[in-house]
C-alpha cells in the first residue's frame, strides 16, 4: 500500500491542504482501492479506481487503447472552457 507522503507528493499546495483537512476530519487517510488489467504485452489496459466515503461511491474507470497510435486533440473554444480552480467536488485536484 502506498502511504499519504508519496500519493500526496506532486499535488499542488492548495490540493494538499484539502487532503490533509479531509484526513484530520476522518481521523485517517481515505482508502482508496485500484484494480488495473494489463493485456497480453505488458501495458496497463485499464484502471479502476474506488473510493467510499460517508455513504459516497465513486468510482473512475480509465481505458487505454491505440498504443503507438498519433494523438489528435480539438482544442476546444475559451467559451466551452472553465479554470481548473473553478471546479470543485470529490474528484477536484
Amino acid at each position: 500500500m502506498l502511504d499519504h507522503g508519496t500519493l500526496t507528493l506532486r499535488m499542488a499546495q492548495r490540493v494538499r491542504k484539502k487532503t490533509d483537512q479531509a484526513r484530520d476530519m476522518l481521523g485517517s487517510d481515505l482508502p482508496v482501492f485500484a484494480d488495473v488489467w494489463v493485456d497480453g504485452q505488458g501495458r496497463i489496459a485499464q484502471a479502476r479506481t474506488m473510493l467510499n466515503m460517508s455513504g459516497l461511491r465513486v468510482t473512475v474507470t480509465t481505458n487505454l487503447s491505440d498504443f503507438g497510435k498519433p494523438v489528435r486533440v480539438k482544442v476546444p473554444k475559451a467559451e466551452d472552457t472553465l479554470p481548473l480552480t473553478a471546479a470543485t467536488g470529490v474528484l477536484n485536484g
